[in-house]
């Protein structure tokens, strides 16, 4: 993922969302993948593909984009696994693109790492081929992917906490920060982490030419991060010159690795996380409700319908209608109304299972014996009884098929 994305900045959506389901293949749904990729539910719908097909970049594939229904029966989740380019690998597996020991000569130039005429590898090269960046950017981009290919696991402990710091769902890649995205620290942003996936969370020495080449950002692009960068974490840019160039220390390892100045937020992070998971329980909890029968009545009835005013209007409730639901209606307090018609449910019973306790009897009914005979059948009847008759429809049957064959 991390070699097809370099020079990129149109990919970085998709790689999120491939980025999140490989380290976590239980991630479904448009709810739970928009959480842990730290984007909206209407972008993931716009970004995957259709039923069983691929994204518009290739990094997805989309077993099934789900069902929404406000029954809770049918409803089906949206399923969707990393797209491998290649036919040898699963389209959901580990990061294990490369060998783990590349060896000094693969700190050259970066078409080491590319396929030779008939090899099969574990990545798509052409993206890093056709990628014009210079000799710093490809040997931190060498680094970056030998360390990705040591990554299988995430966790708090040894080379598990460079996966776990890289997990696109955490606030500090966060695009925009507010009480929607409530986040520990200045958020650096969703190409500040595309850059910490290609360095492999390394610390680098970059010039803005290298940046540009493997992000693939306009100069200006460069400039604006670097500065966001600066501006959330001091200690995480540091200006250089060498030479008549000035160049830019990122030290992901030193501030954001175990041990570094910013891990301990590491925590904090994982919980501002759980809050927003709970908030979409909530909404989870919400839409199960209205799935109900009684659940759905009392959305229409409430003041959380924004179409109430129109619904009511085509929908006026009867003259008869029970004082404590005109009231309840008034008022529109969803959960009141909901309350009270599964109070009346509750009252009710449960459904019988077959329709006969539902039909009452009426004395004095005759069962009829006979059924009366129709003309059409009559008639029928006495013409298979004429001979005379059936003769003649014989005949006709016969000049018919003839002319037919004829």
């Amino acid at each position: 993922m991390a070699t097809r994305s370099v020079g990129r900045s149109e990919v970085l959506i998709e790689l999120a969302l491939g980025w999140t389901v490989t380290t976590r293949p239980y991630i479904s749904g448009t709810r739970g993948l928009a959480r842990w990729a730290l984007t909206t539910d209407k972008v993931v719908r716009g970004t995957v593909g259709q039923n069983g097909s691929t994204s518009e970049y290739g990094f997805l594939w989309t077993k099934t984009r789900g069902v929404a229904s406000p029954t809770a029966e049918e409803r089906e989740q949206m399923v969707i696994r990393y797209s491998s380019n290649t036919r040898t690998l699963n389209r959901s597996t580990s990061l294990k693109y490369f060998s783990p020991s590349l060896g000094q000569d693969a700190l050259g130039a970066l078409g080491d790492l590319a396929l030779k005429e008939g090899e099969e590898k574990g990545s798509k090269s052409n993206a890093v081929k056709s990628a014009r960046i210079g000799e710093r950017a490809q040997e931190a981009l060498v680094k970056g992917l030998e360390t990705l290919s040591e990554l299988d696991e995430i966790s708090t402990m040894g080379k598990g906490q460079t996966l776990l710091m890289l997990d696109p769902g955490l606030d500090i890649w966060a695009e925009v920060q507010g009480d929607e995205h409530q986040v520990a620290v200045p958020p650096l942003g969703r190409r500040v982490w595309h850059l910490a996936v290609l360095t492999g969370l390394n610390d680098v020495t970059l010039s803005v030419s290298d940046i540009e080449g493997l992000l693939g950002l306009s100069k200006r692009g460069v400039q604006v991060l670097l500065a966001r960068m600066e501006k959330a974490n001091l200690l995480l840019v540091r200006k250089v010159r060498q030479g008549r160039t000035f160049l830019y220390e990122i030290r992901f390892a030193s501030v954001l690795r175990a041990g570094g100045d910013d891990w301990d937020n590491c925590y904090d992070r994982a919980t501002i996380r759980k809050a927003r998971a709970a908030k979409d329980r909530v909404i989870q909890e919400t839409s199960a409700r209205r799935g109900t029968g009684a659940g759905y009545i009392a959305y229409l009835h409430s003041t959380a319908n924004p179409k109430r005013s129109e619904y009511l209007e085509a929908n006026p409730l009867p003259e008869d209608a029970d004082g404590a639901w005109k009231a309840l209606v008034e008022a529109g307090d969803e959960m009141a109304l909901f309350e009270h018609l599964r109070a009346q449910e509750a009252e009710a019973g449960p459904v019988p299972s077959t329709p006969e306790a539902l039909v009452t009897p009426f004395e004095g009914a005759a069962k009829k014996e006979t059924v009366e005979r129709q003309p059409a059948q009559e008639s029928l009847e006495v013409a298979v009884a004429d001979p005379e008759l059936s003769a003649k429809v014989a005949e006709l049957r016969k000049r018919i098929v003839a002319g037919s064959y004829a």
